[in-house]
């Protein structure tokens, strides 16, 4: 149950490391039921953009969704059924009713790619970012599998410079002379899971997943949400989405 003493606890880690689990906070049922939905959306023709929003490995299998609200507006209560609605409102205040993402990334066992090291921020061109993303596993998560790994308490670095130079449905990165600089200053953390659990992270965090080379599948979805005060910068994400959409294109073609 979330009490004020709780949330506080939240809060206080959050804002310390830069993301804080929060254990068997997700109903299993409700993850089940996003999930079947999700996986038979994306088999069906009616997604509108398959070159923003649904993105196959060569091999033909499923690697993202994108904009499932979209598709399925049902979930846009996901924050409420939840109880995150009242996480975000201890960290940030009064979050936005309108502004909302709901993403599924699928690394198949053996052939998984990597999520390149980044922050949010640099996608979410928001001012103030106050912002937040949460992680929620599909499936048991380990090391072995792709477990999320953090750099505790990298947000205080502010925003760096993020390049396209990710792979499909995660297409920034940061360089790898910054991310060295991360490295030698704040130690990396993994976090292994069990489905229920789930991460909110800062959209300053540096974070990223390794390619699942082992033999058990890994899904997850990212929900993120922003505050009311928090305003979109309408140029920076039209000129980041003409961007995408070359970065895509070519990505597809190879």
């Amino acid at each position: 149950m979330l009490n004020q003493k709780k949330l506080k606890r939240i809060k206080k880690i959050f804002n310390q490391n830069g993301f804080a689990v929060l254990k068997n906070f997700v109903s299993q049922k409700l993850i089940d039921e996003m999930k079947n939905d999700t996986l038979k959306l994306s088999k069906k023709t009616f997604i509108k953009n398959k070159l923003v929003d649904i993105h196959h490995l060569k091999s033909g299998q499923l690697s993202s969704v994108h904009n499932i609200l979209s598709y399925i507006p049902k979930y846009k209560k996901f924050a409420t059924q939840t109880g995150l609605n009242k996480v975000f409102h201890e960290i940030f205040g009064p979050p936005s009713k309108r502004w909302c993402n709901l993403s599924y990334f699928y690394k198949a066992k053996k052939v998984g790619i990597e999520t390149k090291p980044h922050q949010d921020s640099a996608y979410f061109n928001l001012n103030p970012c106050q912002v937040f993303t949460c992680w929620i596993p599909t499936d048991t998560v380990t090391k072995r599998n792709s477990a999320m790994y953090y750099y505790l308490g990298s947000q205080k670095e502010g925003l760096f410079l993020h390049k396209l130079q990710g792979n499909l449905g995660a297409s920034l990165s940061i360089s790898p002379k910054k991310i060295n600089k991360v490295k030698r200053k704040y130690k990396k953390h993994y976090i292994e899971m069990r489905k229920g659990d789930c991460i909110i992270h800062s959209p300053l965090v540096v974070h990223g997943s390794e390619r699942n080379a082992s033999h058990v599948n890994r899904g997850s979805f990212n929900f993120s949400m922003k505050s009311k005060q928090a305003k979109e910068d309408l140029s920076a994400i039209n000129n980041h989405k003409k961007k995408i959409k070359l970065f895509l294109r070519r990505k597809k073609k190879k």
